[in-house]
């Protein structure tokens, strides 16, 4: 399961906001939180915000990158092949990514069936690796036993009334706009400049 958030510069409250505001949208409640050696991460408001909720801070070694493997493949697989390299730093860039971001952690979360590698083995130079069957996230937490049934029967209630295939056009239409034809509602475009 993964959220993305675009937040307005590197600021340590406006990264701790969105971070609040993805954790309140979790379908569950993490045991903690891992995040690089970037400042916005490493404050004081983020230690506070573990303590008193009962996460544990963990960090990456500095100068070591694959610390982070599955987090860069996920940036580079939902931000960066989705969205490009450029830099969207205005208040209605930022309402368009987290438009974008919305519709499409919907779609992966419920509907783009993964496959994750169960084993590897080296045979000569090559390394052949197993892969599990192919499940959505969604179903992976079902597996996983860690939904509440309410959150669960939400969840599979939205399943039931999505219609991937209009999801995915809607996707499409906005990335065809861009954020400069995007119309966002006052309220997204104040909430992205706090």
């Amino acid at each position: 399961y993964s959220r993305r958030r675009a937040v307005l510069g590197r600021g340590q409250a406006g990264i701790f906001r969105e971070l609040a505001g993805i954790l309140r949208e979790w379908p569950f409640w993490p045991w903690g939180l891992h995040t690089d050696n970037g400042s916005e991460f490493l404050n004081h408001h983020l230690v506070r915000f573990c303590r008193e909720n009962g996460l544990e801070f963990t960090r990456s070694r500095p100068y070591r990158k694959n610390d982070n493997a599955h987090v860069e493949q996920k940036n580079r697989q939902f931000v960066r092949e989705i969205v490009g390299y450029e830099r969207y730093d205005s208040p209605k860039a930022v309402a368009w990514l987290n438009t974008l971001y919305g519709l499409l952690d919907t779609y992966v979360n419920l509907f783009l069936p993964m496959r994750k590698v169960i084993a590897k083995e080296r045979r000569g130079d090559r390394v052949i690796k197993r892969y599990d069957v192919a499940r959505t996230p969604f179903q992976r937490l079902i597996e996983a036993g860690v939904l509440e049934p309410k959150v669960q029967s939400l969840l599979e209630q939205q399943l039931k009334t999505i219609n991937p295939l209009a999801l995915h056009r809607q996707i499409e239409a906005l990335l065809s706009k861009g954020p400069d034809e995007f119309m966002a509602p006052e309220n997204e475009l104040q909430i992205a400049t706090i």
